[in-house]
């Protein structure tokens, strides 16, 4: 950050010095950032957020609520949010220190109207109110950590949706209209209880992260359709196989599959050539393909707890592994190609095996 260092400096209230730039103001420190927004949200009825980027932090204002009045013709919803939040007891907006965000429910109508982020995580909440379709400007709705069993349809009128928590809850059914947040680049649903997926979530082309961890028995085929994904969370499911068709999700740069109940994997994992981490930890592997020896841009492969008794030489071609787990498998032997491993072994200590595996690895 050397160019915001010869800026003009003022100092707030506190004496904390003050760098404008074209990101918002610039601090080298997170408290000091949080805590200049904080008083700048309070203060001037500003909704701010806290960016962080290239080692330092930018507090950028969002909307200034103070001089922009938001007219609605029928506010009675409104009254209905606020009666529901004081209700189940969610807390008023305030600034997360911990987590670094905004949380709660704002009891001010101006400040509820301008919302875009709207953070409802851990407050044991069991339904949602209809009107909250009616926050049409929020980009981020993170309702994690609750008891939900249901979700309320006028979610799907929240479409500039970027971001959407759904993770820790008790739903057992994902709704087809969830395939018309079409702005959706990241989609938490891990931690539920769903055993398949609405076809219409193939319709979710934008997005990039997607986080399943639940008890599906297989992966559906128009997940293959999310050909921008870069992130793929398939942990703690009940797989016991990968489709042939992985090889459309040619982005991916991390697939976890630990715990899970795979046998084999496709030849066609070979043609994910960005991945850089792949989990398969907690499976039953008996044998890897020798097309993984065509993800050479991985650094993280686990292959610990399988039953996995050689690896296929090809591995060896694997030459920008930092970590590789092969621990709590029946391996009695390696072959010559994966020889450069043992340096790697000597080195880093990234090449982990059972406490009683032999101290000379078994080239």
């Amino acid at each position: 950050m050397s160019d915001n260092k010869n800026l003009p400096q003022k100092k707030d209230s506190a004496g904390v010095a003050l760098q404008k730039t074209q990101h918002g103001m610039y601090f080298e420190n997170s408290k000091e950032a949080h805590e200049f927004a904080k008083n700048t949200a309070i203060n001037n009825k500003t909704s701010v957020t806290v960016i962080s980027k290239d080692n330092g932090y930018f507090v950028k204002i969002l909307e200034n609520i103070a001089n922009k009045t938001l007219v609605v013709s029928d506010d009675a919803w409104l009254d209905e949010l606020i009666a529901w939040a004081v209700e189940n007891d969610i807390p008023d907006y305030y600034l997360n220190d911990e987590y670094e965000c905004w949380c709660g429910f704002p009891r001010d109508k101006q400040t509820i109207l301008a919302l875009t982020e709207l953070n409802l995580g851990r407050n044991q909440l069991t339904e949602l109110p209809e009107s909250i379709g009616k926050l049409t400007n929020l980009t981020h709705l993170n309702l994690e950590s609750n008891q939900l069993t249901e979700l309320t349809e006028s979610i799907s009128k929240l479409t500039n949706l970027t971001k959407l928590n759904l993770s820790f809850n008790e739903l057992t059914e994902l709704p087809e209209w969830i395939g018309k947040l079409t702005n959706l680049k990241k989609l938490y649903l891990g931690s539920n209880r769903f055993t398949e997926l609405p076809e219409s979530i193939g319709k979710l082309t934008n997005l990039t992260s997607l986080y399943l961890c639940n008890q599906l028995t297989e992966l559906p085929e128009f997940i293959g359709k999310l050909t921008n994904l870069t992130t793929l969370y398939l942990e703690v499911n009940e797989l016991t196989e990968l489709p042939e068709w992985i090889d459309k999700l040619t982005n991916l740069t991390r697939l976890y599959l630990s715990d899970n109940q795979l046998t084999e994997l496709p030849e066609s994992i070979g043609k994910l050539t960005n991945l850089t981490k792949l989990h398969l930890d907690d499976n039953q592997l008996t044998k890897l393909p020798e097309s993984i020896g065509k993800l050479t841009n991985l650094t993280e492969l686990n292959l610990k707890i399988n039953q996995l008794t050689e690896l296929p030489e090809s591995v060896g071609e694997l030459t920008n592994l930092t970590e590789l787990d092969l621990s709590y498998n029946p391996i009695k032997s390696l072959p010559p190609e994966l020889r450069h491993l043992h340096d790697i072994i000597q080195s880093n200590y990234v090449l982990l095996f059972d406490d009683d595996f032999d101290d000379d690895l078994p080239f």
